[in-house]
């Protein structure tokens, strides 16, 4: 993945979170083979060549243009998280994407294109290539098939085309905020969007023939979406409670939940066996998957075949993670916890509280056995050193580093999910360097699940700043807290599950203090044996960390039919994917690879392990 247009553009550092498997483009003596329509027809294989790259256009426009558009820049993020590899052109470099044969081009935002930049894509798809474009059609409604468009505030999406490989088995409320709906002229409508009281507004997704290419236009602004969602609005009141009134926010305290975007009564479903409405399904995640599927549905109907760096090593469906916040810093508690975890065979995250926290050879055993040490900053208390302030952040952090004998912390959960403001707590943890933070999540029964985004673990934007940028910190969500404390212990499979559906982390919370209380250590140890069943592994939260990191340095060049990867940190159990609805042949570096059939978002992908270190060179044959 890259956000360079330069032939040199490979970003450098294991610690540049933007740089996740930069791509280097280069010019061959061998003209491009990809294949057209009619040349797939007459039966040409698909292989490995430029146009296995996406191209993704991206454009500053102006908030007073259009106040959403400091989000589109996250589709770098959206992708670099799915491992695609894309190369990132600006307007201007549209011709020479264009001239790609039988390639894909992806429109991020509602962009200010001339008239021109409109021809040169309008030729572009009728003479074979792949359009997408998110948030509105930038002046290209004939290619989209449209005739005409509306702004929209808000809205629900409404598949019509269940069957489609877009839009079928998606399952949750697919909440958008901005872009805009469409009346479809000549396009297949995917689906419609409604407003809260269900008025039906006009098309959100349709797919279109045009000449020899096929354009589909994402309607709603699903990057502000996607951004909205996981990072709410400024937090400086409390939220209005749920009307049902399972989950009183109006406390007097002040955290993540109450910049809540989504809706209480439309974007929950009641969770059994108590029937409380619940997030139960990742809205933030199905957004990104609809731009994925959309990028995958045109590549295979195109005959591209693209390769792409799986969510995790060894082809692991997902991973789960379990955190414990020791309020009251019990020792007897915390070795309870301890043994329970011992016996389950899993390493977990102590988010640790001040003042206080624990025995010096209590945090030497954590560290001897791997667990993972983290701070529980708490500003909850109020008093001069627990009040919400970066001053006591600093402090608190350092205070555990001498405490525990650290000489780094990875990771941070706010007590009690507190938050303040938008963005200014992740600036703090950039500048005091802690990497992961875990505090986004619920504290209220009627909140759990994915009450702020996904599964996905992400790194924010920051686009309150001229230019916006992504925030050097990975945010991982919470599920939940306590099962059996504070829901029922049933509710921890079905959060799995959602969670592993999507590819991402399945975050529990498990407070040492509720550790000896009946039934907790039970519920705690049949998840984590559920979890093991359903394929996945259980990590620290700093492995999470460093696992994304890593593997956002790997750099790559593609030339006619080989894929070199370049991994300067090396990377063990790596899984690459390619986009092909038939069996293939995969070599690595010369030799033969045994591969495996994968199926992702309901596509067929040809996928081979590899341990990356310095350069290996893949070549596909399909």
């Amino acid at each position: 993945m890259s956000s360079r247009t330069s032939r040199r553009g490979l970003l450098r550092g294991a610690a540049a979170l933007a740089s996740c498997l930069a791509i280097r483009p280069l010019t061959t003596a061998r003209a491009n083979q990809a294949e057209t329509p009619a040349s797939r027809s007459q039966g040409s294989q698909p292989r490995l060549g430029r146009n296995s790259l996406i191209s993704v256009v991206t454009q500053n426009v102006s908030r007073d243009v259009n106040p959403r558009a400091t989000t589109w820049c996250y589709i770098t993020e959206v992708l670099r998280r799915a491992g695609l590899f894309f190369r990132q052109v600006s307007p201007d470099g549209l011709d020479a994407a264009a001239r790609e044969s039988n390639s894909l081009i992806l429109l991020a935002g509602d962009l200010r294109l001339t008239a021109s930049q409109r021809d040169v894509l309008t030729g572009f798809v009728k003479n074979g290539g792949a359009l997408i474009g998110i948030a509105g059609t930038s002046g290209l409604d004939e290619v989209f098939g449209v005739r005409g468009t509306t702004r929209l505030a808000e809205g629900w999406v409404r598949v019509s085309a269940a069957d489609h490989p877009i839009t079928s088995g998606l399952r949750s409320s697919l909440h958008v905020f901005g872009g805009c709906t469409a009346i479809a002229s000549s396009a297949t409508p995917l689906a419609t969007v409604e407003s809260a009281n269900h008025t039906a507004k006009g098309q959100a997704l349709v797919e279109n023939r045009f000449g020899l290419g096929t354009a589909i236009l994402l309607a709603p602004d699903l990057l502000f979406s996607i951004v909205h969602i996981q990072q709410g609005h400024p937090v400086f009141q409390d939220a209005r409670p749920d009307p049902a009134e399972t989950a009183m926010t109006n406390e007097g305290i002040l955290k993540a939940e109450d910049g809540l975007a989504l809706d209480w009564q439309l974007d929950r479903q009641p969770m059994q066996p108590d029937n409380v409405p619940v997030f139960l399904e990742p809205v933030s995640d199905e957004l990104r998957e609809i731009i994925l599927r959309s990028i995958f549905h045109l590549a295979r109907q195109h005959g591209i075949v693209l390769p792409l760096l799986w969510y995790w090593p060894r082809g692991l469906k997902a991973v789960a993670h379990l955190s414990h916040d020791t309020d009251g810093n019990d020792p007897d508690k915390a070795k309870a916890m301890l043994e329970c975890v011992n016996r389950c065979k899993v390493k977990s995250t102590w988010c640790t509280l001040f003042p206080g926290g624990y025995p010096k050879e209590f945090y030497r055993s954590l560290r001897d056995q791997q667990f993972e040490i983290a701070l529980h900053y708490d500003s909850l208390a109020g008093d001069a050193k627990t009040s919400w302030s970066k001053e006591n952040l600093v402090m608190q952090h350092e205070w555990l580093l001498k405490e525990a004998g650290l000489d780094h912390i990875t990771s941070n959960k706010n007590h009690y999910t507190r938050w303040e403001g938008r963005l200014d707590f992740y600036r703090w943890c950039e500048e005091v360097g802690i990497n992961s933070d875990q505090t986004r999540g619920p504290s209220k029964k009627g909140s759990i699940g994915f009450p702020l985004g996904g599964s996905q673990p992400y790194f924010p934007l920051d686009d309150e700043q001229e230019t916006p940028r992504l925030m050097k910190i990975l945010e991982v969500n919470m599920l939940t807290q306590d099962l059996v404390v504070v829901c029922p212990a049933e509710y921890g499979r079905p959060l799995l599950d959602s969670a592993a559906r999507h590819h991402g982390v399945a975050h529990f919370l498990f407070h040492p203090a509720h550790i000896q209380k009946p039934s907790v250590a039970d519920a705690l140890a049949a998840l984590i044996d559920y979890g093991r069943a359903q394929g996945l592994e259980w990590w620290t939260n700093a492995q999470i960390f460093e696992w994304e990191t890593l593997r956002r340095t790997v750099q790559a060049e593609v030339e006619s039919d080989v894929l070199d990867l370049r991994a300067p940190n090396g990377v063990k159990g790596a899984m690459l994917l390619f986009l092909s609805a038939a069996p293939a042949q995969i070599r690595v570096n010369q030799q033969a690879a045994t591969g495996e059939r994968r199926n992702v978002y309901g596509f067929e992908f040809n996928a081979v392990q590899v341990d990356l270190e310095g350069k290996t060179s893949v070549q596909f044959s399909g």
